[in-house]
C-alpha cells in the first residue's frame, strides 16, 4: 500500500478529499490528515509517506514552502497541488519543485481519477527504479534522463554529470520533443523514429513519452513527418517541442519549454508540431472571467428558444476564448456552467429528460482542441433546445392547465401562491382570483384536498403511521393535518381507517 497525507486547512475540504477518491481499492492508505503545514510537515518527517495531497494556501507554513522544506530534509514524495482559480498562477510556481499534479478547486470526479492514475504510474515507476540493479549501458542515459524529468534525481549530481557530460553537441546542443498519446490504448514510440537521429526515448508517465535528441535547423520538419506517418497508420499524438540548451545538466529547461508549449495545442485545429521558438513569445493562457456576460446572455437565449441567437452567441463566445488564448480549464469552467444550468432548467421544468445521460458524456468526454469544444455545444444545445420545445408545446395551451398539473405533482411539497405565481410568471392575487374562478376552490385548499385524498388511500392501503403519513403528503405539523383531515372528512384519521377497513 502506498502511504498518503492529506493537508487542507478547512476540516470540510479534508473530508471531501479523503471521499473523493476510493484510496484503499487503488492501493493507497491514509496514515494522516493535517490542518496545517507545520503540522504536516512532522508527519512526513515521521511517516515518509509516497503521496501528500496539500491545499496551496495554508496559514504559517504554506504549501510552496511545505514542498521545499521537504525536499530540503531529503524526503521526495509525490504531491498533488489544490488551489483555488485565484490561486492557480500560484500553484504552478510549485513546477520550480518538480511537482506536476495540481487540481483547481472544485475538482470533478474525472479530473481526480486522471490524476490519481498518474501520480499510480508515478509511484509505480519509482518502484520500478528501486529495485533495477544493473542497468545496461545503452538504458543508462535515458533512464538517467527520465529520472531528472520526473523530478527523481537531480542533473547536478556529480555522478549523474559524470555520465552526461561526455555526451555534450558542442554548438548544436539538446532538445526536448514531448510525445502526448490521444487513443485510449497504450502506445510507443517506434525506434525507427528517433535511432538514426541519435535520440533518447524517455519513459515518462501514462500517455506521455519524450525525445532527447540534438538540435538541429530541420527539427521541425522532422517533427511533422513523424507525426504525418503516425497519422496514416491512424495513431493521434501531439508533439511539442521544448528550446534549445547547452547541455544535459539543463535539459529540465527545455522539458519545461515543451510542456508550456503543449497549452497551445488547444488553440491549433490541426493538432500539428509545436515549437517553443515559434510560440512562447505569444499571448499566454488567460485567466480571465470576462467572457462570463455572453454565457449569461446564451442562457437566456436557450431558455426563449432562440436557435439562431444561441448559434451567434455561441460564435461570438469561442471567437473571443481564441482571441484571448483562454486557458483550457477556463473553457471548461465556462461551458460546464452552460450544461449544468440546462440539466436544472429540465428537472425545474419536471422533464423526464433523456438527455440527462448525454450530458454526461458531454462533460466526460476530453475535448482535444477549442474547436471541437465549440461543435460539441453547439450539438449540445440544438439537441437541449430541441426537447424544451417538444416538452413546451405538450404543455401549450391555458397557463391555469399547466399550473393545475404542476400542483398535482407537487403538492407534497411547501407550496405558496407567491411561489408558483413567480414559477409561471403570474401576479400572485390575480393567480388566486383566476383559479378561484377557473376550479370553484381556492390553490391552497386545493393543495389541502389533494393531500388529504392521499392520505384516504394510504390510509385504506397501507399500515404506515398516520404521523408518518402525515409528513409524506406534505404536513410539517401534524396538529394541522388532523384539522385539515377532521374538516373535509368529519372523522379522525384513526376511526377512517378502522371503518375502511370493517
Amino acid at each position: 500500500m502506498f502511504k498518503v497525507i492529506l493537508v487542507d486547512d478547512e476540516p470540510f475540504a479534508l473530508e471531501g478529499i479523503k471521499l473523493m477518491v476510493e484510496w484503499e481499492e487503488l492501493g493507497f492508505e491514509i496514515v494522516e490528515m493535517c490542518e496545517n503545514g507545520e503540522e504536516a510537515l512532522a508527519c512526513i518527517e515521521a511517516c515518509k509517506p509516497d503521496l501528500v495531497v496539500t491545499d496551496i494556501r495554508m496559514p504559517v507554513i504554506d504549501g510552496l514552502e511545505l514542498i521545499d522544506r521537504v525536499q530540503k530534509a531529503g524526503n521526495d514524495p509525490v504531491f498533488i497541488i489544490l488551489s483555488g482559480y485565484n490561486d492557480f498562477e500560484y500553484a504552478r510556481s510549485a513546477l520550480r519543485y518538480g511537482v506536476k499534479h495540481y487540481l483547481l478547486k472544485p475538482a470533478l470526479d474525472r479530473e481526480w481519477e486522471t490524476v490519481i492514475q498518474l501520480v499510480i504510474d508515478q509511484l509505480q515507476h519509482r518502484e520500478q527504479q528501486r529495485v533495477r540493479q544493473d542497468l545496461v549501458a545503452d538504458r543508462l542515459v535515458p533512464t538517467l534522463l527520465a529520472q531528472i524529468l520526473r523530478g527523481e534525481i537531480s542533473a547536478t549530481d556529480g555522478n549523474v554529470g559524470g555520465i552526461l557530460d561526455p555526451l555534450e553537441q558542442g554548438d548544436h546542443g539538446w532538445r526536448y520533443i514531448h510525445v502526448e498519446w490521444l487513443s485510449s490504448s497504450e502506445q510507443e514510440l517506434d525506434a525507427r523514429y528517433f535511432l538514426s537521429r541519435k535520440a533518447h526515448a524517455i519513459d515518462l508517465f501514462g500517455n506521455q513519452e519524450g525525445l532527447v535528441m540534438p538540435s538541429a535547423p530541420d527539427i521541425e520538419e522532422w517533427a511533422h513527418q513523424v507525426y504525418e506517418d503516425l497519422r496514416e497508420q491512424g495513431i493521434e499524438c501531439c508533439l511539442s517541442i521544448g528550446p534549445r540548451v547547452d547541455s544535459l545538466r539543463h535539459i529540465e529547461d527545455s522539458y519545461a519549454g515543451a510542456l508550456e508549449t503543449s497549452v497551445y495545442h488547444f488553440f491549433h485545429i490541426s493538432g500539428g508540431p509545436l515549437d517553443y521558438d515559434k510560440v512562447h513569445h505569444k499571448q499566454a493562457s488567460s485567466y480571465d472571467l470576462n467572457s462570463i456576460s455572453i454565457v449569461d446572455d446564451i442562457q437566456s437565449a436557450i431558455e426563449a428558444l432562440q436557435d439562431k441567437r444561441v448559434e451567434d452567441l455561441i460564435k461570438q463566445l469561442f471567437v473571443t476564448l481564441f482571441a484571448n488564448k483562454t486557458a483550457r480549464e477556463v473553457v471548461h469552467l465556462l461551458v460546464i456552467r452552460i450544461v449544468l444550468k440546462s440539466a436544472a432548467v429540465m428537472r425545474e421544468m419536471g422533464i423526464d429528460s433523456e438527455a440527462l445521460p448525454r450530458i454526461r458524456d458531454f462533460l466526460r468526454r476530453e475535448h482535444r482542441s477549442l474547436k471541437e469544444v465549440e461543435e460539441s455545444l453547439q450539438l449540445y444545445v440544438q439537441t437541449y433546445m430541441g426537447q424544451l420545445k417538444q416538452h413546451k408545446e405538450k404543455f401549450s395551451g391555458h397557463p391555469l392547465r399547466m399550473i393545475d398539473r404542476y400542483i398535482q405533482e407537487h403538492y407534497r411539497e411547501p407550496l405558496t401562491i407567491k411561489d408558483i405565481g413567480e414559477r409561471f410568471f403570474m401576479n400572485p392575487v390575480y393567480l388566486g382570483q383566476a383559479f378561484m374562478k377557473r376550479n370553484g376552490v381556492g390553490i391552497i385548499e386545493y393543495i389541502h384536498d389533494l393531500r388529504i385524498n392521499e392520505a384516504k388511500r394510504m390510509l385504506r392501503e397501507s399500515d404506515e403511521t398516520i404521523r408518518l403519513i402525515s409528513e409524506q403528503i406534505g404536513y410539517m405539523h401534524y396538529h394541522h393535518f388532523l384539522k385539515e383531515f377532521e374538516k373535509r372528512v368529519s372523522e379522525k384519521p384513526a376511526v377512517y381507517r378502522h371503518l375502511s377497513k370493517a
